[in-house]
């Protein structure tokens, strides 16, 4: 017998197959609804984009998206109905005279199996009145083929026209960062299962920065769908998303919103930031257009003798650059004046040259100068906004500010390792708390150090700190976890790394791997060493161990730095007073010896008990 449960596949499949005609009168009758969701620039605070939904009558079993795209589908309209909801959405974002760009579904397989898609497209923005650079192409990720060459061409004639191209639900699909590579987008979606419960998840707030991260490095702005909360909202925002999208600012509605009703949540979610970003290094330096003459563009160097390049910029985008020195050596040639003179600039200038986004920090865009090769500290490089020309910076000047951030570090870093001190890691943990965020902070500390240094001398002893302190570097994420020392042999972690627990248990069993090259090769044998106590009797003292005492921020009373030292001083005396390696965890009025059981491994995820009741742990104390 069939499966005719209301909610079964196969009454799913009957209704799509009696849906035909039924679809047929709604495009034709134009009783499609297109709503218009804002999409919110977290910088200005303000509304700088909506992206169009489609939807089927409310009383009709097509008013799910799902069910009106998969009958189109069924029935061989699909590209028919996605021509419909692009004219609707035109004509109504213009009619609403609203500021910002609009984004528009474009299923791939609407570009493929329509050979004169692009001309279609661009006719019926035409006949809206709808410029195309208000225009952002948002494709469908978990739909792309694997025709990225042909896609690529479709898509380029709409890229010459004006319009952007946007990836939509980034990590939903199975192409991922394959489609961001092959297809090089203006923007791209991260998908809501990432955003939702991000201040709450570690992985997912890892996964955002990484994406962010790779966003900046290429030029492309990265926009988190599917924001509901204010939590949400504030862990985005401290990321430094470029766009944002959901519920908190607004719901699909049949009017675009001319002004932001939610601007409330985004004061809240501001959060001061004192990393120096490209911006800071901007001069702006009026560009010049492609079409300009060499000759003139040679005037322009002439009259302004301090000008070492201008930009070449074309509708508010940069395509080039043109170097005093290079442009000069070339007339200098016989008859290159007589050649190149009259020809526009774009025939000189150097292109692809190295653009940069203001929103980088200054250790990215050093990475990427330095990538380019060797550079003069004079030469001058391009600093966009939202793609768009921002000005020019200069190698000096990005130099100058990454040694003046040094020297500030450096004042409050501990001379040995340069890693943060105490006044660092108090900010750090007091800012994460008023911040609401969840973390764990872990304290480490060498067992029988003072006995090593009388033995082999405090100039071994450094070492053995250096050791530690490079160890944790490479264990832990720069972009998700800070490293403290608070003097001799005692090192802070403020994690929020998913992965927390096997990161120290990778440290603990790589100091133990690397121990036995610190002693000579008798006292390693002999597994210990033999030094005068506090009062002055010998005795022997087991090889360096180290001991791990750790925090959840959730423990109650963990209201502060200085309340946070405070309980894990007693977590760090149990953990003392275990032989060898140690790692004992406070969390809630638990405390547990997490190197017993290590195969069984808790993810700081969620808000639940991260340490569940398990038999495989050893309670302590």
């Amino acid at each position: 017998m069939s499966d005719v449960r209301q909610d079964s596949p196969t009454l799913r499949l009957r209704r799509l197959d009696a849906s035909t005609y039924e679809l047929t009168e709604l495009m034709r009758d134009g009783r499609l609804a297109t709503l218009f969701q804002p999409i919110v620039d977290p910088r200005s605070r303000g509304i700088c984009g909506f992206e169009a939904l489609t939807r089927g009558p409310s009383d009709s079993w097509l008013h799910s998206p799902q069910n009106l795209f998969e009958a189109a589908r069924r029935a061989g309209v699909k590209v028919e109905l996605d021509f419909v909801c692009m004219q609707n959405a035109f004509k109504r974002f213009v009619a609403a005279r609203v500021a910002g760009q609009l984004f528009i579904n474009v299923s791939p397989d609407s570009i493929y199996e329509e050979a004169n898609f692009a001309n279609r497209f661009l006719g019926y923005a035409k006949d809206a009145e709808l410029a195309p650079d208000r225009i952002v192409i948002e494709l469908t990720e978990e739909s792309l083929l694997d025709d990225y060459a042909r896609l690529r061409s479709a898509l380029q004639r709409l890229r010459d026209a004006g319009c952007s191209i946007a990836i939509d639900d980034l990590g939903a699909g199975s192409s991922g960062l394959r489609t961001w590579s092959e297809l090089k987008p203006d923007f791209v979606k991260i998908d809501r299962y990432f955003v939702s419960g991000i201040d709450a998840d570690a992985t997912k707030l890892e996964f955002v920065r990484s994406i962010l991260d790779m966003g900046r490095a290429i030029g492309c702005r990265v926009i988190a769908e599917g924001v509901e909360t204010d939590r949400e909202c504030r862990e985005l925002v401290d990321l430094g998303l470029d766009r944002l999208q959901g519920h908190l600012f607004g719901r699909p509605s049949a009017a675009p919103m001319a002004v932001l009703q939610q601007i409330e949540s985004l004061d809240r979610s501001i959060v001061a930031n004192g990393a120096l970003c490209a911006d800071h290094i901007a001069v702006y330096s009026p560009p010049v257009s492609p079409d300009m003459r060499v000759t003139d563009v040679a005037d322009l160097f002439h009259q302004s003798p301090e000008q070492q390049t201008l930009a070449v910029v074309r509708d508010g985008r940069p395509v080039g650059v043109v170097r005093r020195n290079d442009l000069f050596a070339l007339l200098a040639k016989p008859l290159h004046p007589e050649i190149y003179n009259k020809k526009p600039v774009s025939s000189v200038m150097e292109s692809p040259t190295l653009l940069i986004d203001g929103q980088l920090r200054l250790e990215q865009v050093s990475r990427l100068v330095t990538q380019k090769g060797k550079m003069r500290l004079t030469e001058e490089f391009v600093i966009t906004r939202d793609g768009m020309y921002h000005g020019l910076g200069q190698t000096i000047d990005l130099l100058r500010l990454i040694t003046d951030q040094q020297l500030q570090a450096a004042k409050h870093s501990n001379p040995l390792t340069l890693l943060p001190g105490n006044g660092a890691i108090r900010s750090c943990i007091d800012r994460l708390i008023e911040a609401e965020r969840r973390f764990v902070v872990a304290y480490f500390d060498l067992d029988s150090f003072k006995p090593y240094n009388d033995v082999f001398g405090y100039a071994q002893g450094d070492q053995v700190i250096l050791y530690l302190s490079g160890l944790l570097k490479s264990s832990f994420s720069t972009r998700l976890d800070f490293i403290g020392h608070i003097g001799g042999d005692d090192f802070v972690v403020v994690m929020r790394c998913a992965d927390w627990r096997e990161r120290i248990i990778r440290v603990l069993e790589q100091f133990s791997a690397a121990v036995a090259g610190f002693y000579s090769p008798e006292h390693a044998a002999a597994g210990h060493i033999t030094a005068t106590d506090r009062d002055g009797n010998a005795r022997d003292y087991a090889l360096l161990t180290l001991s791990v005492a750790a925090l959840d921020s959730r423990t109650v009373g963990a209201t502060s730095a200085d309340a946070i030292a405070h309980l894990l001083a007693h977590v760090k005396k149990l953990a003392k007073q275990r032989e060898g390696n140690s790692f004992v965890l406070r969390s809630g009025e638990r405390v547990v010896d997490l190197m017993q059981g290590q195969h069984s491994v808790q993810h700081l995820t969620n808000d639940t008990d991260i340490l569940a009741v398990q038999a495989q742990e050893q309670m302590v104390g």
